[in-house]
């Protein structure tokens, strides 16, 4: 029989989780970022599989992927829904009895969610034992549920007060926009759209189509093979001339800081932004009373110390500063209970309501709800508004 636990943020539930996988060692674990289950150790996707493979088989594969097609692919370089699907895969193929997955599962679109979750209802019934904390489920039938309630404090985020100055952020364009990676697929083709300032979008698609790539692209952080980005119509090149457009917080925040400290993190970023004299910085004492609403009271706080909700709760804080006039957010809601997922639609709204746009990819119907937004889907390499 499967464990369900639940409760709000800052309850206890991954140290429940690890207790119960402690009791059942060794066991299997998936935590939120899914990189951390591999081995580390192999070049390919082959060689990791090849690693976790039983001596015999005890159970039926999970292959929500052809991993074949995926076989000289780097597990770093998979998408982290791929990562995930990936170590799911892994753990089917090997000698141990138990997994705990720690919201991993949030990460995956809802056919690959669904196919994951009935893996694991149908081994939990006997051929081995699982444990799982998810945001966005209730407990599966024929699963022990646990509620926790939580009693911290520390990490509260009230958004409540948060202030914008009104501004009007341009037009973002993409003109026959197109991009592989080395020896791969076209994971965009001729991408052709207008986002509008004041508005905010949703970005779906299967996990690997190329959501975080699409973002990459239209902030510069890769250029494209052909077409462009365009600023009210002006052809805009980021990748050459540094992006002064998008606050992007990424789906992992530990690859976004520029400094062990939230003070050294900010100092950094306002020298490299200062070559940008049409972008108007927030002052420290607005920053730190933001992060203060997120959860983090010290500028002095070293930011991998932080638990990895807060550190998530962290990457929002450029974004919701307004320094830049569009915000992307990349499963900005992971790990977030509801009522931090509440009070972040809210703080969205309150972003496009002064004339910045957003961009944000997430599985998250049940937030996406609390946002008034228009969808955007990439698959195939297409991008369809």
């Amino acid at each position: 029989m499967g464990a369900f636990i639940a409760g709000p943020n800052f309850s206890g539930r991954s140290a429940a989780l690890m207790a119960w996988l402690r009791e059942r060692a060794p066991a299997f674990f998936v935590g939120p970022y899914a990189e951390a289950a591999l081995s580390g150790l192999s070049s390919s996707v082959a060689d990791e599989i090849a690693i976790y493979r039983g001596r015999e088989p005890r159970r039926a594969a999970f292959t929500p992927l052809d991993f074949a097609g995926y076989a000289a692919r780097k597990p770093p370089t998979l998408s982290g829904g791929e990562q995930v699907l990936l170590a799911l895969h892994c753990f089917s193929l090997s000698d141990y009895a138990a997994i705990g997955i720690d919201t991993a599962l949030e990460q995956l679109d809802p056919q690959n969610r669904a196919d994951a979750l009935a893996y694991l209802s149908r081994g939990a019934a006997g051929r081995f034992t699982a444990a799982l904390i998810d945001n966005r489920l209730a407990s599966p039938p024929g699963w022990t549920a646990r509620e926790l309630a939580s009693t911290a404090t520390d990490f509260a985020c009230d958004l409540a007060a948060l202030h914008l100055p009104a501004r009007k952020a341009p037009v973002i364009g993409a003109r026959q926009l197109s991009f592989r990676y080395p020896g791969g697929r076209d994971i965009v083709r001729d991408a052709d759209l207008d986002l509008e300032p004041g508005q905010a979008y949703r970005l779906t698609g299967p996990n690997g189509a190329g959501k975080t790539t699409l973002f990459k692209l239209l902030a510069g952080v890769l250029k494209p093979d052909s077409g462009g980005v365009t600023l009210d119509g002006a052809a805009y090149a980021p990748w050459r001339s540094g992006n002064r457009i998008f606050a992007l917080a990424t789906q992992n925040p530990d690859q976004q800081w520029c400094g062990a400290t939230l003070a050294e993190d900010l100092a950094r970023r306002r020298a490299t932004l200062a070559r940008h004299p049409d972008i108007a910085l927030p002052s420290d004492e607005v920053l730190a009373a933001l992060a203060a609403r997120l959860g983090v009271r010290s500028m002095e706080q070293h930011l991998y110390e932080l638990p990895l909700v807060a550190r998530k709760r962290l990457g929002w804080l450029w974004p919701l500063a307004g320094a830049m006039p569009w915000a992307m957010f990349d499963e900005p809601t992971l790990g977030q209970d509801h009522a931090t997922r509440a009070a972040f639609a809210e703080a969205v709204g309150r972003l496009t309501a002064s004339g910045h746009g957003a961009l944000f990819v997430t599985h998250d119907d049940e937030f996406a709800a609390m946002i008034t937004h228009r969808a955007l889907r990439i698959a195939g390499g297409k991008v369809h508004l």
